[in-house]
Formats: structure tokens, sequence, C-alpha cells
């Protein structure tokens, strides 16, 4: 029996159509220098940020930084920002340690105060909490577009007006939704956004990006060569240049603009297929005795296709374990790398078992993993039965 991979949210698989055979050809043909003097005009790095710009629906390609993943372009940001003098930060419970670590170290360093806003009894960021933070003062607002633990969209467009009008700067982590939600900067007042091209767009890994509005003057973190102007003894002020140092992922980024390529025809069914799919998976689980979905109540809107529950009686690895071993059920057990948000839904400190979907998932692999966590429950029910 072929596994069932139900693991997206950390990695998507399968990959888009057409990624595998463009990172092949990248890979197999004689290295040029596109875009750095010679002439070609092949560089997979142009028609990735025409196509980013597209989906964002930014008329600036050129202020998306292309990076090796979100957690690179989460740092940029971050310490960009502190090099501008940033002083306060209010981010949310929801956030990934690519966000939540960088901001501590440099609390810990005395450069910065963190303001981390908790979450309301039913999985929402606290609206009131979230003024409270802004009302001291605050310098950048930092915000998960949407949970990786439980799926829920956080309500960026409301965060970002109040936090602009507060005299913030705005940076949203779009890692869980570019791809499978839109993710429009300039609607929802994002003047930063982060995200990665391995998971909703179905990309390879080790790619990603950084979109920086005209009205952000974000200092470079990195530096070092361009390809071009190598005559300047310092990093070139124009972007992308400022953000992009050393030699690109010139194979990688040939597969991220293939799937960014169908993303922008036959991949637009996929968000809407994963949430689906995502809804599905959460309703039935959420009926089985001894069965825990936490933030069951998200609305169906406000999902990603995202799962987390848990198993009465069995420790979120070990009920992994069992699911792939015995089910041939890949998912993800334990915090999912964003530990705050476990102290608020309930499931510290050991954290979660994750499913996520994905449009190349059907109904039927979620009715196998619905049969598998059922046999699983109800087996650790006979065993305490008989134990009593």
């Amino acid at each position: 029996m072929a596994p069932i991979y139900l693991n997206n949210a950390a990695s998507s698989w399968p990959k888009a159509p057409g990624v595998a055979e463009a990172v092949r050809r990248a890979v197999e043909a004689m290295p040029a220098e596109a875009s750095r003097g010679s002439g070609h005009d092949t560089d997979p790095r142009d028609e990735c940020r025409s196509l980013l710009a597209g989906l964002m629906g930014i008329p600036w390609p050129e202020r998306i930084a292309l990076t090796q993943g979100a957690t690179l372009a989460l740092n940029l940001a971050i310490l960009g920002c502190a090099r501008l003098g940033v002083r306060h930060v209010v981010t949310t419970a929801t956030e990934h340690n690519s966000v939540l670590r960088p901001l501590r170290h440099l609390e810990r360093q005395g450069i910065l105060r963190l303001s981390v806003v908790g979450l309301t009894g039913d999985g929402q960021v606290d609206l009131e909490q979230f003024v409270k933070a802004l009302a001291g003062g605050v310098d950048l607002v930092v915000v998960n577009h949407a949970s990786n633990v439980t799926g829920r969209v956080n309500d960026a467009a409301t965060l970002f007006r109040l936090a602009r009008e507060a005299g913030a700067l705005t940076l949203l982590d779009a890692s869980q939704t570019l791809g499978v939600l839109p993710v429009r900067p300039l609607e929802i007042g994002a003047q930063m956004v982060a995200f990665t091209g391995h998971k909703g767009l179905c990309g390879p890994e080790g790619t990603g990006g950084l979109y920086v509005s005209p009205e952000v003057d974000l200092p470079p973190v990195l530096s070092g060569g361009t390809g071009v102007r190598s005559d300047l003894p310092l990093q070139p002020d124009e972007m992308p240049m400022r953000m992009e140092a050393g030699t690109p992922n010139s194979p990688g980024l040939a597969g991220l603009a293939a799937a960014l390529r169908w993303a922008a025809s036959d991949g637009r069914l996929e968000g809407q297929r994963r949430r689906d799919l995502g809804s599905l998976l959460r309703r039935s689980l959420s009926q089985i005795r001894g069965v825990h979905v936490f933030d069951a109540g998200c609305p169906e809107e406000a999902g990603t296709g995202v799962v987390s529950f848990a198993i009465a009686g069995w420790p979120p690895d070990e009920a992994a374990l069992v699911l792939e071993e015995c089910f041939g059920i890949r998912c993800r057990a334990g915090l999912h790398c964003a530990p705050e948000i476990h102290r608020w839904i309930g499931s510290a400190p050991y954290g979660t078992i994750r499913f996520s979907v994905s449009g190349a998932n059907t109904e039927s692999d979620v009715e196998a993993a619905v049969s598998a966590v059922r046999a699983m429950a109800a087996a650790r029910a006979e065993q305490g039965e008989a134990a009593a």
C-alpha cells in the first residue's frame, strides 16, 4: 500500500508538475551569468520575481528579494529593522521560531523589547491585548498569516491597520499561506512579506523570498558578491541586490519558476481543494470519541488544510510513529517549531499530532487517516477498560 503523505505544512509533496524537470535541466546546463552582465535572458530570478509580483498584486517585482527560504527572509527583515532603530516589537503567540528566535536574541542583547500577544478562548489573536500592547508605543508588528499548528488564518488586515495607525512597520509571515490563500500586501497593509517556495507553492526546498515595500528603506544584513557593481565598497543600494548577496540557488529557482507558472494556471484550484479537504478532516476527527481537535471551531474560510489533534492515551510522538509504521500515514508530532501557541491551546508541553493536506490528497486519503485514528483511539480505550 502506498503511503499517504499528510505533512504538507512542513513541505509539500508531490511538487508541482515540471518542478523536478526544471531543476534537473538547470543542474545539467552550463552555468550562466544571467543578469550579471553576460547578456543572457534566462535568469530564473527575473521570472520568479515577475510571477511572484503577479501572484501578490505587487507592481514592483524588483522589491522582491529571493532567499533560501522564509527563515532567512524573516531574519533579513527583523535584523534589518533592528538596524533601522526598532526598539519595541509586537507579535503573536501563533508565531514560528523563525520569528520568535531572532526577536528574542535581539531582546537578550538589549536591542529591543518584545511583546507577545496571546489568544482568546476561541483561538483568535486577542485583539484587546493587541491594542494594549500598541498603546505603549511600537516600532514593528510581526504577524503570522496562518498558524502551522492549528491552520487558523489571522486577521492580518485588521492587525496591520491598527499597527500602522500606531506608527509601526508591518511584517507578514506568509509561509503557510502563499499559494494556498490570497496574499495581497497592498490590500492588507503588509510592508514586508516573508514566504517560502516549498510549501503552498509546491516548489523546491531552499527557495523563498522577502517583499519590501518602497515605503521601507530596509538596510542589508548580508553583504558580498552581486556580480555587478563590483566596484562599490558597500552592498549596492538598489533592490533586490541590497538583499541578495552571493551565488543564487539557480536550480532551485528554476524549479520555483516552474511551480509559479503552474500556480498561475492549473494550481489556482489547489488552495481551495486543500482547504476543503482540511475542513473535512477537521469535522471527521472531531466526531471520534477519545480524539480532541485543537481549535475545532476554526471557521472553514479561516483554515489552511492544517489540523492538530490528540488521541487520549497516546503521546503525540508515539502516535505519529504508529500512524506511519502501521497505517502508512506520514504526519508530524510535537511542537512544530511554534512553542508559544501550545500554552494557549492546551497542548503543552508535548505538542500535537498534525495532519496537513495538499490539493494532491484525496477524500480517500482523508477517510483512511480518520479510520486509522479511530482504530487507535478505540484500541487505547479498550486497554484502559481492561486495566480497570
